[in-house]
């Protein structure tokens, strides 16, 4: 047992003690369960010699109270596993010699069977709690006493549901009360056995459930040959049966669930963090916005390339994309293809890193994978990967599916209704699950990474984020197809926009810098694109937003309208950084358009959640000044009357939809 002091032979009279009192413990607790008192009758009198001398007996033999040098639990248990068989091997005999074949099986085997339940307990606690039994726990034990109970109530949880199933009742009779034990005398014995006890470890998932399949099998054989040996055959063979295959079916399950949770995701999807806030970097760029989705004017040149006499242009038109003719006029508009070396160049078409990764670093001014990026497990893994091969200025060309493309195959597919269905499902499997904690790790079990959903700003993000800038997109046949060149280093970043929080770094009272708090109501990665639109883009007309910004989400949208995605800036009112209404929180880029000495006076004020240019629903950007200096003469003569005034009317314009946050 699992209590050790210093003398051995306290130590043993100690384990003899308890050892004693959970054996008559377990008698009586067995029989009162089937007589419903404790006046034990003269056949039981006569009985319990007996079951004292073969526990006794079993003890000795079996060695269970020689001090323990087991290095794990599973050696401890093998003395108490001989004892318990030996006990019931003696009891069998006495019993038989004696011809006592009226006392009741279940009280004689029950009470056995219970009391080697509770040495198990007892023993595995020590285990379990190491401290309060004065013993260090082993480094190679891996027994689980909290895993081994949970299947406890598993089987226990099956017998008796697939009996109520069946009899309506869960008064067992005397007959599957036997039974019952029966069951876990198997299960017991066979798992530990099978060694099956323990936390799954993150190995290969069929090394990880064989000792959980092998444990069924062993069990369906042992009850079976039980059956038909005895000829059993009024039990009923679906509580019989069923009760072990339900259990197999929960356990798989438990372990297939264990074994996704411990074991770690191979892909690059960052951990959600629901209460970080990573910071959003905004460049200060001006807009200067061409009129298409080509950044560079005319064809991209690759510099300081060698001419190959036979060029890649002819090899492209001719065979690799004889196939694909409006891709190649895509890449012949784009790139000017006579500067890029042949010798330097490599089209293929897999989703098999290792096929990028076989060519030295910085060696290729080309570089064409045809297989869509929605394949690839490690995404951001498989662009850096390709970072690393070109050359700088190397042209790294491929395609990627969005989410918006997929909706629509899915409703051309599928009739209306059954389309609506489908999407659902396949919305929350592709998009919601592999941004989730656990549901991720349960998502990349089971689809290894392919076919993978992507918004159109994420794609461009991570490519951003590894270190590319687009030269030009074409969609053709449900695919974007980028050509990007190689400009830059990867961004050092480690917490790219997943969560539901960002904070941005804004300009407070008296010039002091404040991180103001939002809900991100843009798609992951969308924060690497800022120079991209802008550049493309351009801004508002009227405001300081970007003009037809692809990066804001459905929901993000329908945040933006109501001003709900400013709602942690109440955050920043407890910190005392903000005020309920003030000057707009602004960033240092956006406060040089202001007048010099007007940006001396507004630093004086605290900003607010609510700007004035809400309230007078002054949304331009020459406004934006002229509605800020009202606030302030007003506030100067009437404090607390204007911030009341300007919260009630900010509010009127923002549920009237009057104005929207973006």
């Amino acid at each position: 047992m699992p209590f050790h002091l210093n003398s051995k032979k306290l130590t043993f009279w100690l384990n003899f003690a308890l050892d004693g009192v959970l054996l008559l413990g377990s008698f009586f607790v067995i029989y009162y369960t089937k007589r419903g008192h404790l006046y034990v009758e003269q056949g039981f009198v006569d009985y319990l010699p007996l079951y004292i001398s073969a526990w006794f007996l079993a003890s000795l033999l079996g060695r269970k109270f020689k001090s323990d040098k087991a290095q794990n639990l599973s050696d401890h248990l093998k003395p108490y596993i001989r004892s318990i068989l030996l006990q019931i091997g003696f009891l069998s005999i006495f019993l038989y010699a004696l011809k006592w074949f009226d006392l009741s099986r279940f009280i004689i085997f029950g009470s056995v069977g219970l009391f080697f339940l509770l040495e198990l307990v007892v023993l595995s606690g020590g285990f379990a709690f190491p401290r309060m039994f004065k013993k260090e726990k082993s480094a190679v034990s891996n027994f689980s006493f909290y895993f081994f109970f949970f299947e406890f109530l598993l089987i226990t949880g099956a017998f008796l549901g697939l009996y109520f199933y069946k009899r309506g009742t869960l008064e067992l009779s005397d007959d599957y009360r036997a039974v019952f034990v029966i069951i876990y005398f198997v299960w017991i014995f066979i798992g530990i056995l099978v060694h099956k006890f323990h936390v799954p470890a993150g190995r290969n998932y069929l090394q990880t459930l064989w000792p959980f399949v092998k444990s069924t099998l062993i069990q369906m054989g042992v009850i079976s040959f039980f059956v038909f040996t005895f000829r059993v055959l009024e039990y009923s063979r679906l509580i019989l049966f069923g009760s072990v295959a339900l259990f197999a079916l929960f356990e798989y399950l438990v372990v297939s669930l264990v074994y996704i949770f411990k074991k770690q995701p191979v892909t690059d999807e960052p951990q959600l963090n629901f209460f970080a806030a990573p910071l959003l970097r905004e460049p200060e760029v001006e807009a200067a916005p061409p009129e298409s989705e080509r950044i560079y004017e005319g064809k991209y040149r690759i510099k300081d390339a060698e001419i190959e006499s036979l060029g890649l242009r002819k090899k492209l038109q001719t065979v690799y994309l004889k196939k694909f003719p409006a891709l190649f006029k895509f890449i012949d508009d784009t790139v000017d293809l006579d500067t890029v070396d042949m010798m330097t160049s490599e089209i293929i078409k897999s989703s098999t890193l290792y096929n990028v990764e076989v060519f030295p670093d910085n060696s290729l001014d080309f570089f064409m994978n045809l297989h869509e990026v929605n394949d690839f497990r490690r995404v951001n893994n498989y662009f850096l990967t390709v970072h690393q091969k070109l050359k700088w200025n190397g042209v790294f060309v491929g395609r990627f599916q969005t989410f918006a493309k997929r909706r629509q195959q899915i409703f051309k597919k599928y009739p209306y209704y059954l389309a609506v269905i489908v999407y659902l499902f396949d919305f929350i499997w592709t998009r919601v699950f592999p941004k989730l904690p656990f549901f991720q790790k349960v998502y990349f079990a089971f689809t290894k990474g392919r076919d993978r959903a992507f918004s159109k700003a994420e794609a461009l993000g991570r490519l951003y984020f590894s270190g590319f800038e687009v030269v030009a997109l074409e969609e053709i046949d449900d695919y974007i197809y980028y050509v990007v060149s190689k400009v830059k280093e990867p961004s050092a970043e480690t917490s790219p926009s997943y969560g539901p929080l960002f904070k941005m770094r804004r300009v407070g009272k008296n010039g002091q810098p404040i991180y103001v708090y939002k809900f991100r109501t843009m798609h992951p990665y969308s924060e690497y694109l800022q120079e991209y639109l802008i550049r493309r883009n351009g801004y508002d007309d009227h405001t300081d937003k970007i003009r037809d910004d692809f990066r804001v989400t459905v929901w993000g949208r329908f945040m933006r309208k109501y001003w709900l995605d400013e709602l942690p800036q109440l955050i920043n009112v407890a910190r005392g950084e903000l005020g309920l209404v003030g000057v707009r929180p602004i960033s240092k880029a956006g406060l040089r358009r202001f007048d010099k000495n007007f940006i001396k006076i507004r630093e004086k004020f605290k900003p607010g959640c609510i700007p004035p240019y809400v309230a007078l629903n002054m949304q331009s950007i020459e406004e934006y000044e002229k509605s800020e200096r009202l606030y302030i003469s007003e506030k100067l003569k009437h404090p607390l009357l204007t911030d009341i005034k300007y919260f009630y009317k900010a509010l009127a314009n923002i549920f009237t939809n009057k104005i929207r946050s973006a």
